[in-house]
């Protein structure tokens, strides 16, 4: 049973303060949440001391304990997301990743630090997959990839503000205890409290302003799309559609490693503390994503306007091809300041092609299954980037040349793989866009 739905465009739709003050706090929330998740990277020193770990259970801690939750919660929250109030589910998910935040300061054994961090992924899985199918109804559909982009860039924040803000905030606290402050809590629990607080601001007032926008669909008919729906889209253009999850994934695999464990490599390679790394790490990360996020997605826009409908995968293949050279030879150069360049031309190639891909999704992927597709491409990319490589570094890091030497080969092998399914995928890629990517059945 069909039922009728306005196909006005959603610029016009009665949203609280505006689409675009409803986009700004769906930024800051996902800006908030990566700084809640990249922060234990700054604190991987102090946290393997108080529970007396090894490398590899850091890796388990910091990434595949996320990653097992957040990706596989992505798809569902997707779908969810495709058909209910979404911004009821991004409040609920954003207020419980924060009191994981704020409840991991006051853990008292590995095992709990974990259980808050499979918390903190299950709160964080639900908010892009329906901050994407909010934006598509937010926007008409010329200022959707605007939107989508915006919303992406905004995610480029969190890391670098999770190092150099964090760095900050442990130099002032550390300044604070020199000056004879007597504070009870360790460092870094009150560096955990100091990042989770303002995300549980942001969280309730986004839950108080913003209103669930009217869905819309260029068809101009509504239909619940049903698991079969999607599995059929995907299967009519199978070889396109992997592609670009594996790519998405590999991409997004060598820039986790990078976030993952670039602070360390330095620290021991360099013999810098925690506040010199993250210090050195956060703008070089910062400059390179603000190139790669807003700068690809730009170039790629250039390149079909003159007629090139493959431009998300040449434009995205050449980052790959920029990407390997400069981790894979850069991670072990001996001067500090070139290595760092390097990981920033590497890092800016990564986060561009990921958001080239992602972005690519409000053309590629079907009106009602927007949520779906974007949960599908996150979904791979945290199992491989924060499920298999936080650990895999350290292991071939045993087996090879020491920490960094594992990182190197992660990310070499990552970005060769992302250009060789790129090349796979390009003459698809191309006849599907001419084609005007086909959706297959009419109500869709």
């Amino acid at each position: 049973m069909h039922a009728s739905i306005s196909t006005e465009a959603p610029s016009s739709l009665k949203v609280g303060a505006g689409p675009w003050l409803v986009l700004f706090m769906l930024a800051a929330l996902y800006t908030f949440s990566l700084v809640d998740r990249n922060i234990l990277i700054l604190l991987i020193g102090p946290i393997k001391t108080e529970f007396q770990l090894n490398d590899i259970q850091i890796g388990l801690l910091v990434g595949t304990a996320f990653a097992i939750v957040y990706a596989f919660l992505g798809v569902p929250a997707g779908r969810i997301a495709d058909q209910g109030n979404r911004k009821l589910l991004i409040a609920a998910g954003a207020i419980i990743w924060c009191l994981c935040t704020i409840g991991s300061a006051f853990a008292a054994s590995y095992v709990i630090l974990v259980l808050l961090r499979l918390g903190l992924a299950a709160g964080e899985a639900v908010l892009t997959p329906a901050a994407h199918s909010m934006i598509g109804d937010l926007f008409p559909r010329e200022k959707r990839s605007l939107a989508a982009s915006l919303y992406t860039t905004a995610g480029l924040i969190g890391p670098p503000l999770a190092f150099s803000g964090g760095a900050l905030i442990i130099a002032g606290i550390e300044a604070a205890k020199a000056g004879g402050v007597q504070i009870d809590m360790q460092i870094w629990q009150l560096v955990l409290l100091a990042v989770g607080l303002p995300s549980l601001a942001l969280s309730i007032l986004f839950l108080l302003t913003a209103r669930e926008p009217q869905r819309t669909n260029e068809h101009g008919q509504a239909h619940a799309v049903t698991k079969r729906d999607v599995i059929r889209q995907i299967a009519a253009h199978k070889k396109m559609y992997s592609g670009l999850f594996l790519t998405t994934a590999s991409a997004g695999g060598f820039c986790y490693a990078l976030n993952y464990w670039t602070v360390e490599s330095l620290k021991r390679d360099f013999g810098w503390s925690a506040v010199e790394a993250g210090s050195a790490y956060g703008p070089v990360v910062f400059v390179g994503s603000i190139l790669g996020v807003m700068g690809v997605p730009w170039i790629t826009s250039r390149v079909k306007a003159r007629g090139r409908m493959d431009a998300v995968i040449l434009v995205t293949m050449a980052c790959m091809a920029m990407a390997f050279p400069s981790l894979s030879i850069g991670l072990m150069l001996p001067d500090p300041v070139v290595r760092l360049a390097l990981i920033g031309l590497g890092s800016a190639a990564g986060l561009g092609g990921v958001t080239n891909i992602v972005v690519s999704m409000q053309e590629v992927a079907p009106a009602r299954m927007r949520g779906t597709f974007v949960a599908l491409l996150y979904m791979g990319l945290t199992l491989l980037g924060a499920g298999v490589v936080p650990v895999a570094v350290p292991m071939l890091g045993d087996m090879l040349h020491g920490l960094t030497g594992g990182l190197a080969t992660v990310c070499g092998a990552l970005s060769a793989f992302g250009l060789l399914l790129l090349w796979w995928i390009r003459a698809d890629f191309e006849r599907e866009a001419i084609a005007g990517f086909p959706v297959v059945g009419a109500r869709i």
